[in-house]
């Protein structure tokens, strides 16, 4: 049990009481940060007394006591459980949206009927991302169609990466108890306290979100010298999307800079780069029929000087919780830099929020990184040196104090929010009858519901600015095409229709439209005449 027995060590006991309150989430979102500041508070104070460390800290006899593989497995286990739970609930609380969960659910099923194809987009799925390595997600489809399916396999990327993180660790650093400070630090902040990669596994299932143990593989390969692993890897890796063969440049100018295989890296940057030119320039403008992209990941959405202060506030939250070590200690955050640059060339601000998806790729390669810079400042014996000086005590406590400001949601509250309500279940209930009765039809179904359903002949339902809704869809600017049902839910969230009421009242007046009886939550149309079949 751990004990930190004496009074200079209290501070430490408001930090740890802040950090269950956070956690469990029953309390306001902020809530946690008023014993984090009176933590905070005591421990400046013990600063200025000049305590030594191991007192205002604690030290390494009570860390060893519980930073252990035992204890990783059990946070790994449990954890693993709260996201599954999360994910579940999500998609039956209505939490999931056509994109990107439906998108890419409906594309992994076209592929288990032998189809690389988007319902949504009614066109090939390459022509919006390069994805065939999330083919083999289609195995499971086989048996049964259920978005579940992405999410899960997400939740167990997630899971997985802490345990490459550890052999990272322990190729890495030289003595066995660096091995588990290290170990268990970053395992933390992978599963709890760095927002980038957390708020990613809150956020619905992309294709990068594979990515991550992939990529921690990969150095271990590395480390190993294993390079026919290492190139399969990166073969997965850059068919998950276009833009991780970014991942490719980051190793290769890594080993350039590191290592004695600089032949190698020189041919990793140019793989790197040969992959994005072909894949952007060649292969995605085929399958969409060089039609213009219509997704703000693609090439003619990108701008470096576009909202420079946003992207220097990006750069602050990623590197903050690593002490800006990887910009210190350059040669080794370079591994990082390609994937960091994607996303300072987006002009879309939710790819440098950390809000979202995006840092699946950068996240694991800061990690990486700082494992690297870590073990430099410890052979350095820079602690030694230093780590007596009340400055590097003002210094850390610092940094923890920014760490616990930039703290995301806490696990067991985004938990709670996704616990599916009595009106969800009937809702549900619904779902499934309507589901029955327009089995083999065309239908256009409202975001929220989009990734309940399994069926090729299935659309988004958007509100074109200016037109009145019918019974068609809208495919982004691509092209409209009739449908047969459009079905909606008032009640939940509407993303892609901005006034829901106008929208029920133009189906309501439309000629080619019939209210479909039945449903108490489900507004439910059908068209009068028959269509064509759209092949």
């Amino acid at each position: 049990m751990m004990q930190f027995g004496n009074k200079d060590s209290h501070g430490l006991s408001w930090l740890i009481i802040g950090l269950l309150v956070w956690w469990s989430g029953l309390a306001g979102r902020d809530l946690y940060l008023a014993p984090v500041l009176v933590g905070i508070l005591i421990m400046a104070y013990n600063i200025l007394r000049n305590n030594s460390f191991n007192n205002i800290f604690a030290n390494s006899e009570t860390i060893m006591s519980w930073a252990t593989r035992r204890t990783l497995l059990w946070l790994l286990f449990f954890h693993g459980i709260v996201l599954t739970a999360t994910a579940v609930f999500k998609l039956y609380s209505f939490q999931w949206n056509i994109w990107d969960v439906g998108i890419y659910s409906d594309i992994i099923f076209n592929t288990s009927k032998g189809k690389f194809y988007s319902s949504y987009n009614l066109t090939h799925n390459w022509g919006d991302h390069f994805t065939p390595s999330m083919s083999f997600l289609s195995i499971f489809y086989w048996f049964y169609p259920s978005s579940n399916w992405m999410t899960l396999s997400k939740v167990l990327a997630l899971i997985v990466s802490p345990l490459m993180i550890w052999k990272i660790c322990d190729n890495v650093f030289a003595e066995k108890k660096h091995v588990y400070y290290v170990g268990i630090a970053l395992s933390m902040f992978w599963l709890f306290f760095y927002a980038p990669i957390v708020n990613s596994s809150y956020f619905a299932f992309h294709p990068s979100s594979l990515a991550a143990p992939a990529i921690l593989y990969s150095f271990l390969c590395l480390q190993k010298k294993e390079w026919w692993k290492m190139t399969l890897v990166f073969i997965f890796l850059i068919g998950l999307k276009e833009h991780l063969a970014s991942v490719l440049i980051g190793f290769g100018l890594y080993m350039i800079l590191n290592t004695q295989q600089k032949k190698g890296g020189f041919i990793f940057v140019i793989l790197g780069i040969s992959a994005i030119v072909v894949i952007m320039w060649v292969i995605m403008p085929f399958y969409r029929n060089y039609a213009p992209a219509w997704t703000t990941g693609n090439i003619e959405n990108i701008s470096l000087f576009n909202d420079v202060l946003g992207k220097s506030i990006y750069l602050a939250k990623l590197l903050i919780p690593f002490g800006f070590l990887p910009i210190i200690y350059w040669k080794y955050g370079i591994i990082a830099g390609p994937a960091i640059g994607v996303n300072l060339l987006a002009t879309d601000k939710n790819l440098y929020s950390t809000s979202f998806h995006y840092d699946d790729l950068t996240a694991p390669l800061l990690f990486i990184s700082a494992i690297l810079c870590l073990n430099r400042i410890i052979a350095s014996d820079f602690i030694n040196k230093y780590g007596k000086k009340r400055l590097f005590h003002g210094l850390a406590l610092f940094w923890l104090a920014f760490v616990f400001a930039l703290l995301p949601a806490s696990p067991m509250r985004i938990l709670w929010k996704s616990i599916p309500s009595s009106m969800d279940l009937q809702i549900l209930s619904e779902l499934k009858k309507f589901d029955s009765m327009s089995e083999g039809k065309r239908i256009a179904v409202q975001s929220n519901i989009g990734p309940l359903f399994q069926r090729e002949k299935l659309q988004w339902y958007l509100q074109n600015e200016g037109q009145p809704c019918g019974m068609v869809s809208h495919i982004y600017s691509i092209r409209s095409i009739p449908v047969e049902y459009v079905v909606l839910v008032p009640q939940l969230g509407h993303y892609g229709i901005s006034d829901m009421n106008l929208c029920l009242k133009d189906l309501s007046i439309n000629a080619q439209a019939s209210k479909v009886s039945g449903f108490d939550h489900l507004v439910v149309y059908k068209r009068i005449n028959n269509i064509k079949p759209i092949n």
